[in-house]
């Protein structure tokens, strides 16, 4: 409770000083975007990478622990899992737009005949 009074005071702060500067609040995305298929391409090669980086941040994380460098050990867990949401994340993402691409072509496809 105390954390998500903290949390609206911060971005109440962080909305006045955007208004400040002039910049007003940030707009809001629509609901659906549709995004191309290098977009889509660039999504999974991003998510293979965060993939790769959470690895090497786990054998990073072991070799830390091997020479007794908890502290060391300790941050690259935490990178290894930031690593690991990013990702999902990423992956969810481009699995979202392949299915809303194919859904899409799907009824187009369907409606073209109907309209011959």
């Amino acid at each position: 409770m105390v954390l998500a009074a903290f949390c609206r005071a911060h971005a109440s702060r962080l909305l006045a000083r955007l208004a400040a500067l002039g910049r007003g609040p940030l707009p809001v995305p629509p609901e659906e975007i549709n995004l191309d298929d290098d977009t889509v391409m660039e999504l999974r090669r991003e998510g293979a990478f965060a993939r790769a980086s959470a690895a090497r941040y786990e054998s990073t994380a072991e070799l830390a622990r091997q020479h007794a460098d908890l502290s060391s050990a300790w941050v690259c867990e935490l990178n290894r899992t930031e690593e690991q949401d990013r990702a999902r994340e990423l992956f969810a993402l481009a699995e979202g737009a392949a299915q809303a691409a194919a859904e899409a072509s799907l009824s187009s496809a369907a409606a073209a005949p109907a309209d011959s």
